[in-house]
């Protein structure tokens, strides 16, 4: 399992390795620097022309623990040969005593030492300039104030030369100036080509600006505690402030979430998904979903939607049964046949290309009346959209009484997400707050949310004594921004948690696998197809990743 902490997280578990495990803090930074300095080894022998002897490696230091590990780094890089030098920024008078420590250490290994005049942002450009390999050692987890002054000149003068010259810029568990807990830019911020971070990768580093800062991110063991289960991990962190724990399963974890189906098992056994999605314009989306469900090993799918996309489903997937209504058929037939189909699901998944008529309200509301205890709901896309234009707390508290807590999952994006909260937060707020916003939903409807941006959230009703799990996927790419890529979510996630007939697992659990798998799936589109040309249906052939 990965955590995934925010600035305070990070200082609690860095003291309690020190003060319960016992490791002294300058073993610990030995360590990061010794992983920061062959990360860099590693890269300046893919870089093509690469002179130890004469291209230079400057780490930017500030007094701090991050300074400290960024001037041991240059000292073992001076050991392993490269022509490293230190430049100081001196913008805090005060000291770490760990900094003291490697800088005395460093100068007595020859490494040079420059910056103790104050420099101007053009001669700091022209320092920068001259080197091939820059680390940033500036600032750490801690930082909470906007950055100004000396610091902000000499960041702005870095990120200058390194978009202008071809410099390697290498961040020290953090790019100085992101938040770590919300990934904005506070003030300013060094454009990372590569962070080596240190036991866990920082919140702030996945998500807003702190998600391209960072460029590509390696995380590095040095030896800090780590607590295999959600609920010791909770109880380490209890004192700090922020109710979120951020985590993630591992690849290897998520077979383990996914019912393995019986040897004797038929074709019920392997779940039954009802799909209310499609309407006369619009016949992709019921398509995509439907094929996702089987592809996720479910075992039968009917398909309820205008008798227009009836031919379209039958040619591209004969496997899927149909239930269709049309502008002209008896309304009191249809739902007969309607209310019968819902039953008979095990699971439901409504909205994808839906529309928001009359009719398909009509077809919302009977589900909702008609759906029965033992069943999961996932409500996506227009079913969204129509819940949230009625009495959402209504809808949910009905719904909640029928099928009890975390049966019913919502899927949308944020502009769905804005539509629920009916004017409570702005899109920025929203895009700050994920966590917040998610969680506060899916506590208050008893429901799970999975919340849809460049990164997913899942968010149940469930807490570990102070802080809330939160899962956060992050497989997935750019590439899969593009229309349909939520249908064939919504479509894994309905056939996951169809699978689940022996209720093995919690719907939450099914979820997060969901994700995971659908994120997994886009990455292999994007290996076989590209990130432009990718489209939402290979990452239906991708699905049997799962396997």
């Amino acid at each position: 399992m990965r955590y995934y902490l925010n600035g305070k997280q990070a200082q609690l578990i860095d003291k309690y390795t020190q003060d319960v495990i016992g490791i002294p803090g300058i073993v610990l930074m030995e360590r990061a620097a010794l992983k920061l300095a062959e990360r860099i080894d590693e890269a300046c022998k893919k870089i093509k022309g690469f002179d130890r002897k004469r291209d230079k490696i400057l780490a930017v230091a500030e007094s701090g623990n991050n300074g400290g590990d960024a001037v041991a780094a240059a000292r073992l890089l001076k050991c392993m040969g490269y022509d490293t030098y230190v430049y100081e920024i001196n913008g805090i008078s005060k000291k770490s005593v760990s900094y003291n420590i490697q800088t005395g250490i460093a100068l007595h290994n020859s490494v040079t030492f420059i910056g103790q005049e104050e420099k101007t942002e053009n001669a700091l450009y022209e320092l920068f300039s001259t080197c091939r390999v820059v680390i940033d050692g500036i600032f750490g987890v801690g930082l909470s104030r906007d950055v100004s002054g000396v610091h902000k000149e000499v960041i702005d003068a870095l990120n200058r030369a390194s978009a202008d010259k071809d410099i390697l810029v290498v961040g020290c568990d953090i790019p100085s100036g992101i938040c770590s807990d919300t990934g904005r830019i506070l003030g300013a911020a060094v454009k990372c080509d590569i962070t080596v971070t240190f036991g866990y990768i920082k919140y702030g580093m996945l998500v807003g600006e702190g998600r391209a800062y960072s460029g590509q991110i390696f995380n590095e063991d040095i030896g800090l505690y780590r607590n295999a289960s959600l609920s010791g991990m909770a109880d380490v962190l209890s004192a700090e402030d922020s109710p979120y724990l951020y985590y993630e399963d591992e690849e290897s974890d998520i077979a383990g979430h996914i019912p393995v189906k019986r040897p004797d098992q038929n074709k019920g056994g392997g779940g039954k998904v009802l799909i209310v999605a499609g309407s006369e314009d619009i016949y992709g989306a019921l398509y995509m979903c439907a094929e996702s469900c089987f592809r996720c090993g479910c075992g039968l799918v009917k398909v309820v939607s205008h008798i227009r996309n009836r031919d379209l489903l039958m040619d591209k997937l004969p496997e899927a049964m149909m239930l269709t209504y049309d502008n002209e058929s008896s309304e009191d037939e249809f739902d007969k046949k309607y209310k019968d189909a819902i039953g008979w699901a095990d699971v439901i998944l409504a909205g994808p290309g839906l529309g928001c008529t009359e009719r398909t309200g009509h077809l919302m509301d009977m589900l909702i009346q008609n759906c029965r205890g033992g069943q999961s709901i996932v409500f996506d896309a227009d079913a969204l959209n129509i819940i949230s234009a009625s009495d959402t707390e209504a809808v949910f508290t009905v719904l909640r009484n029928r099928l009890g807590y975390e049966h019913v999952i919502i899927t949308p994006h944020m502009g769905e997400m804005l539509r629920l909260l009916k004017g409570s937060m702005s899109m920025d707020e929203l895009k700050m707050n994920m966590a917040e916003a998610a969680t506060g939903f899916a506590q208050k409807h008893g429901i799970i949310c999975i919340l849809k941006d460049a990164r997913t959230a899942v968010a149940c009703t469930g807490k570990l004594g102070s802080k809330i799990p939160v899962y956060l996927n992050t497989s997935g790419n750019a590439g899969m921004a593009k229309g349909g890529s939520g249908d064939v979510l919504a479509g894994i996630v309905a056939g996951i948690i169809a699978r689940n007939t022996e209720d093995e697992k919690t719907d939450y659990e099914m979820c997060c696998a969901a994700v995971h798998i659908h994120g997994r799936a886009g990455d292999s589109a994007r290996d076989e197809k590209g990130m432009d040309n990718m489209l939402a249906r290979d990452i239906i052939d991708n699905i049997s990743i799962i396997k």
